[in-house]
């Protein structure tokens, strides 16, 4: 069942001037590149932005199931996922009337009118800072990490960047998982996301 949350966190929160200038985009290239920025604490300190887990990623777990479908514990950590195929993101369908409803951005075939549960594990160092989660979901998405709702999302038909939120760092591990509920409503699908983070560095 696709619940409403109790408690879910503002979109964007404390992201900070560093992360503005940061270009959404489903085609972006999978590997991990790092941008640097003048730190706002001090000339002599530098920050590189890190792409933890990419758009178009792969390692997926996912399974499509009814609206009405409960599958408990899902965002769990200890769930156990051994029996769903994997993927690579972005889930959707190649028709409709959004710029990434095509094969070249669809990557694993997302039913119409069904939700779909999508797990990845995410290696992050113990420095990490501003975990970030962005992307774009046709049409709804509940966002998890290690188990914590951090976002709600009701983006309505694609829009560019609604899922888009920084984890508290309370949240966070070395080892951590990233589990999302998307609902399509009809005609198309979508879902691709990436989570950056910033990580301190020695100018």
């Amino acid at each position: 069942m696709f619940m409403n949350p109790l408690r879910f966190l503002p979109t964007g929160l404390a992201a900070g001037s560093l992360l503005a200038a940061m270009v959404l985009s489903a085609s972006a290239p999978a590997s991990a590149a790092v941008s640097t920025a003048v730190s706002a604490a001090g000339g002599s300190a530098r920050a590189g932005v890190v792409t933890a887990l990419d758009y178009n990623s792969t390692g997926w777990s996912y399974l499509q199931v009814p609206w009405t479908t409960n599958v408990p514990d899902f965002q769990e950590r200890g769930f156990d996922d051994s029996a769903w195929p994997t993927g690579q993101t972005g889930f959707g369908t190649t028709n409709g009337t959004c710029s990434w409803n095509n094969s070249t951005n669809v990557k694993t075939p997302w039913a119409v009118n069904t939700d779909i549960l999508a797990r990845h594990w995410i290696h992050l160092p113990r420095d990490a800072q501003q975990v970030r989660i962005q992307g774009t979901v046709d049409n709804d998405a509940q966002v998890y990490l290690n188990g914590h709702l951090v976002q709600s999302v009701k983006s309505g038909n694609c829009a560019a960047g609604a899922i888009d939120v920084v984890v508290p760092a309370v949240y966070l591990d070395c080892c951590n998982l990233l589990a999302i509920r998307g609902r399509d409503r009809g005609v198309a699908a979508y879902l691709n996301v990436r989570v950056t983070y910033v990580k301190p560095t020695q100018a």
